[in-house]
């Protein structure tokens, strides 16, 4: 039995070093329908029309998104008044004293230690695991490269480079340009300091969003909101009275719509200013 389990063995090592660097049919037929499923073929033009040129499928795509980051709010005043209608709570000096620290290795350690490994290659063209493997070396440079933000309070240019990546909803009509949404890949320098900023904001984030917004809230899920809505409809049954309507909204292309005067307005309301709004506002 130990003979025939070596020989076994020995056929798969064999077997692994003739495949190794082959594409066998098998994994070609994998890969081919995991591209078609996520490939964007045909899209509807602004005419209606279904087409399949690459070239104004990208056309079309390219219009519709630009169309969300052109529509400018004319008359800023109306979001001061819309703002003034509301007492928001606001950052005390030691929460913003808190918030704009500088930078740290340890932080920028803490970041690329939970840079995600399977992500596609981003625009500085080095992936998650080269920051991993020679973050000793590296850490030391970025932290140079944040303290000169800091100090100039502006972005790189490599920092407005971006690769954007259409995933096909689930379920849609893939032919409608709507169901498609855009994954931002930005460079990973770039993607460590939102983190940074990320996970100082995340603890004071309560305090300024009601209870009910589970998105992007550290802690939160989706399926806590579902929980709720099942109560309502059962304290609904129990009630003589059944003059009662749950409505779902859901606004196209709710994140790319807001403007950045609206942010950064909200920001100031909130309390929070200095080092990490003007961060927010280079990379609105």
């Amino acid at each position: 039995r130990h003979e025939k389990l070596s020989k076994k063995v020995g056929e798969s090592r064999s077997w692994f070093i003739e495949k190794v660097n082959k594409i066998d049919k098998r994994l070609a037929r994998l890969i081919k329908k995991k591209r078609e499923k996520n490939q964007i073929d045909t899209i509807k033009n602004d005419k209606g029309d279904i087409t399949t040129d690459p070239t104004e499928t990208q056309t079309t795509i390219r219009k519709y998104y630009e169309h969300f980051h052109t529509n400018k709010l004319e008359n800023l005043e109306e979001i001061d008044k819309f703002l003034d209608t509301y007492t928001l709570p606001r950052l005390n000096q030691e929460e913003l004293k808190s918030l704009n620290r500088p930078v740290t290795s340890s932080e920028i350690e803490a970041v690329i230690n939970s840079l995600p490994t399977n992500e596609s290659v981003r625009p500085d063209r080095f992936t998650a695991k080269f920051y991993q493997r020679y973050k000793e070396e590296l850490i030391p440079f970025i932290l140079k490269l944040f303290q000169t933000i800091e100090k100039e309070r502006c972005f790189s240019n490599s920092f407005y480079e971006a690769s954007i990546i259409l995933v096909p909803k689930l379920g849609k009509d893939t032919t409608k340009k709507e169901n498609c949404r855009p994954i931002f890949m930005v460079n990973i320098c770039l993607k460590i300091l939102n983190k940074i900023l990320v996970n100082r904001i995340q603890h004071h984030i309560k305090q300024f969003i009601q209870h009910d917004q589970v998105s992007f809230i550290l802690g939160m899920q989706g399926w806590f909101n579902i929980h709720k809505s099942i109560n309502v409809i059962h304290h609904i049954n129990r009630t003589k009275d059944k003059n009662h309507m749950i409505i779902s909204i859901d606004g196209e292309k709710a994140f790319d719509i807001i403007q950045q005067p609206f942010i950064l307005k909200t920001l100031n309301k909130l309390g929070i200013d200095g080092t990490i709004s003007q961060n927010n506002k280079n990379y609105l």
